[in-house]
């Protein structure tokens, strides 16, 4: 399994950067996580969008699923030529049903949805994929993709809490979110972590490794990289652009 980042910032794209968007590969096939803005364009310089399989959206917000209306437009233009496959599936939730029902108007029928609750798994390919309600205003998932190579969870936007631990548990790399410094962590109860709480998830999960992403625009990496240093060790800051294969070697 590898991993590829396309965007890493919270709430609206820092400099040269994008929103949330990951790319993971897995048997030669592209599963796209978050469509935050700036992914479609970044996402070219590592596959043609044609080569997409399936879609994952953890929530709604905008900063995660914006520029899945662009994608729209591309997807409608592929199929049409028999260059992609007809329909393209998505996995998402159910609300908020204002969201829900501006998407199902603009990505007609181009896409299949596929609807997302709390403990749902599905088998893809041999790779299992599951799905955790987490602590966010809307409705959110934490994502977890176990295969015979690795296994990887990505948290998406989400506060701490022990039932996340239990999901992550043994994974050999998460993807968290960190939106906040340590200043900051009285904000967690808005849904997110601080990245001493992502790092503290890392730690009791048993995790191999961690990479902090979500960071707010604003914040100075190093000192939320020190952060979670002080309390995990194998963790990194995601930057755009970056590879992370996804092994069974802690």
């Amino acid at each position: 399994m590898e991993l590829i980042i396309l965007g890493t910032s919270a709430g609206y794209a820092n400099k040269n950067d994008g929103c949330s968007s990951y790319l993971l590969k897995y048997k030669d096939k592209h599963y796209l996580i978050d469509v935050g803005p700036g992914a479609v364009s970044y996402l070219q310089n590592f596959i043609n969008y044609t080569q997409i399989e399936s879609i994952f959206l953890s929530h709604l917000h905008a900063d995660h699923v914006s520029d899945l209306y662009t994608l729209r437009y591309a997807v409608y233009y592929a199929q049409g030529l028999n260059m992609m496959k007809k329909p393209l599936e998505i996995y998402m939730p159910a609300t908020p049903v204002e969201t829900v029902n501006f998407i199902k108007s603009n990505v007609e029928e181009e896409f299949s949805i596929n609807w997302i609750k709390d403990g749902d798994q599905i088998n893809i390919d041999g790779m299992i994929i599951s799905f955790l309600k987490v602590n966010h205003p809307v409705e959110t998932y934490a994502i977890r993709f176990d295969s015979d190579e690795g296994s990887f969870v990505y948290t998406s936007d989400t506060s701490y809490f022990d039932k996340l631990v239990r999901f992550s548990q043994n994974a050999n790399l998460i993807l968290a979110e960190a939106t906040l410094m340590e200043s900051d962590k009285d904000k967690e109860s808005f849904g997110h972590m601080t990245s001493k709480s992502a790092a503290k998830l890392a730690k009791e999960a048993s995790a191999g490794r961690l990479i902090l992403t979500h960071i707010w625009p604003e914040n100075d990496k190093l000192t939320q990289l020190q952060e979670a240093e002080s309390i995990f060790k194998d963790v990194t800051i995601a930057e755009r652009g970056e590879k992370h294969i996804i092994d069974r070697i802690k």
